[in-house]
């Protein structure tokens, strides 16, 4: 759980906007328009700067799209925005989506209610939708009565360009990764992918991802904020790896990766030189490729075939040397972290004034001491009542701290092996005799014994991440409490990672060797937040099943063990068995696998 890039200089965007765009809507015929959070890479987290909802809404949170018509303009948000879209965007109604249903699905099931209204002819910007979800938009739409158009390109860029406001992109810098970090060479990731152009007769895969394609090709960049990676299609032909890099210079290379600098028409051409003359066989994943890209190779006359692609579930599933620099990793993020609460509470049980904004300087100034290439995100300080605030964007640089606050803190950082870090942690500002309250340490110790269902989970296998989310929220139903996020979510070279997902409607198998976040939480507007977040795998049980059991069984193990507060913690309310785990977690010596009894 983390927030989104944030520029403090971004201004408040002025009604004028919202009237321009309006205008040029009416002028191109269209009853309403439909604003994407993402951008053409299909990245969740887009540079603010760059950022066209951004820029007419205000609102900076990493996911929401925005529906404007000639009268109404609706934000819809997941369950972590809802406080955060109010604030920001004053002008605009609000939605929150149901936990479990995407924003997408917010922005549909408006369609019956658009046409209700009179409205017919509605814009999108499908050069920032996957072309699964365009086609799922476009049978809904018609089901509605109404008309998805794509807009492309997108009416607010030429506003933005026409007032003199488009964003100047940063030329960023790509390098590769140590080969004994990966545990794999890039030939023999293309390997994975064998079987697929042997049966769908491919000439070429097209892999949009920038995570993927980062994963595929053993780089790493900074081209954008908080991300490792870089901007980039590319195409793979089997035993090759055409990358057609868009910023910077091509830098070194292993064998396999071949660069491509006059566009994805320059790597078409090589694929068509090969085909000798006949259509090109191109396959490309509909669940992660953007409509009008798909729209525009097949006016090119290229025959394209949807298929999965097989490096997605592939680069979840972590080699033992990706694993073992994660733990290295993770182990020094644990060491920041141990600094930073150390550093503030000591401040703050000296009378020292420390503010929010203080604590992001010192957390990011640690980091970088640390040997951090650079923040995997915007580090996350929230005190008292503004831990409430899910994603909490804005660090008050003049409010000093003050001794009983809770205080949360999120953060994540990429080292040279250019794999994401993710930990949260709260803690009791004050000294180590500073007392907790009943209710903090009633809450905390909920949210902690939810942390530790997951961290010490046995799953058969198959298991799903709804399943493993739902043994999570166990301690929070039985006290009738609940949080309004997912339960976790998957790290690699994007902090946020797709598959897995542990949350509430999520299908998808836990498989072994995949790296993701266990993070409960209970936020209260009068109370404040608290957040518990460590980054864990799944390894096969040592324990065979017994006859008669049709299943084996998995095990959840933590990899990261910055310590609980303890002063937060009431043992009373904790069983055997969690005392148990926790003196496994906070012990130098553990096994390898986290006790169960």
């Amino acid at each position: 759980m983390h927030t989104a890039p944030r520029t403090t200089s971004q201004e408040r965007p002025h009604p004028s906007r919202l009237s321009a765009l309006r205008e040029r809507m009416r002028s191109r015929g269209l009853h309403a328009l439909i604003v994407r959070s993402t951008d053409a890479y299909l990245n969740e987290y887009v540079p603010e700067a760059e950022s066209t909802r951004v820029w007419l809404t205000g609102f900076t949170g990493s996911m929401g799209d925005a529906v404007i018509t000639g009268d109404r303009a609706v934000l819809i948000v997941d369950g972590r925005y809802t406080t955060q879209a109010a604030r920001e965007a004053p002008g605009f109604e609000v939605r929150t989506v149901p936990l479990g249903t995407s924003v997408e699905a917010g922005w549909m099931g408006l369609f019956s209610e658009l046409a209700a209204q009179g409205i017919r002819r509605v814009g999108i910007e499908a050069d920032r939708l996957p072309q699964a979800t365009w086609e799922s938009a476009q049978k809904q739409a018609s089901g509605a009565g109404l008309e998805l158009l794509p807009t492309v390109p997108s009416l607010l860029e030429e506003l933005r360009a026409e007032r003199g406001e488009a964003p100047g992109l940063r030329a960023g810098a790509t390098w590769p990764v140590d080969a004994r970090l990966t545990g794999r060479t890039v030939r023999a990731r293309l390997e994975l992918g064998r079987a697929l152009f042997d049966d769908k007769k491919l000439d070429g895969l097209l892999v949009v991802a920038l995570d993927e394609i980062a994963w595929l090709a053993n780089l790493r960049g900074d081209h954008f904020p908080y991300q490792a990676t870089f901007r980039a299609r590319a195409v793979v032909t089997g035993d090759e790896l055409l990358v057609v890099l868009e910023g910077g210079s091509a830098p070194a290379a292993e064998a396999g990766v071949s660069f491509v600098m006059n566009g994805l028409e320059g790597a078409l051409a090589q694929l068509a030189a090969k085909a000798g003359g006949r259509a090109l066989r191109l396959g490309y994943d509909g669940r992660g490729t953007p409509a009008h890209l798909v729209s525009t190779l097949k006016a090119r006359g290229v025959e394209l075939i949807d298929v999965e692609s097989p490096f997605a579930l592939a680069r979840t599933k972590k080699t033992p040397a990706e694993l073992s620099h994660m733990r290295d990793a993770f182990a020094r993020a644990d060491r920041v972290i141990a600094q930073v609460t150390s550093w503030v509470c000591n401040a703050v049980a000296k009378g020292e004034r420390v503010t929010e904004a203080e604590v992001c300087e010192k957390t990011e100034q640690l980091f970088k001491g640390s040997g951090a290439r650079g923040l995997s995100f915007q580090v996350l300080a929230a005190a008292g009542k503004h831990g409430a605030i899910i994603h909490y964007t804005h660090p008050d640089a003049r409010t000093p701290l003050r001794a009983g606050e809770l205080f949360l803190l999120d953060t994540g950082a990429f080292y040279e092996g250019g794999l994401a870090t993710d930990l949260t942690r709260t803690f009791l500002l004050g000294g180590p005799r500073q007392k907790a309250s009943a209710e903090q340490k009633r809450l905390f110790t909920l949210v902690l014994q939810g942390a530790i269902a997951g961290m010490r989970a046995r799953l058969p296998v198959g298991a799903t991440g709804e399943q493993l989310d739902a043994l999570v929220r166990q301690p929070m139903w039985q006290a009738g409490l609940d949080y309004g996020h997912g339960t976790g979510h998957g790290v690699g070279v994007n902090v946020h990672e797709s598959p897995p997902r542990v949350t509430i409607g999520s299908r998808t198998v836990l498989e072994p060797g995949q790296v993701f976040s266990i993070e409960p939480g209970l936020y209260f507007p009068d109370f404040g937040g608290i957040r518990i977040e460590n980054l864990c795998t799944i390894v096969e049980d040592k324990v065979k099943p017994r006859k008669g059991v049709p299943r084996s069984f998995l095990r959840v193990v933590p990899l990261t063990f910055s310590p609980f507060d303890a002063r937060l913690i009431d043992r009373a309310l904790l069983s055997a068995s969690e005392r148990a785990f926790l003196a496994w977690f906070h012990s130098k010596k553990r096994t390898r696998l986290p006790p169960l009894d």
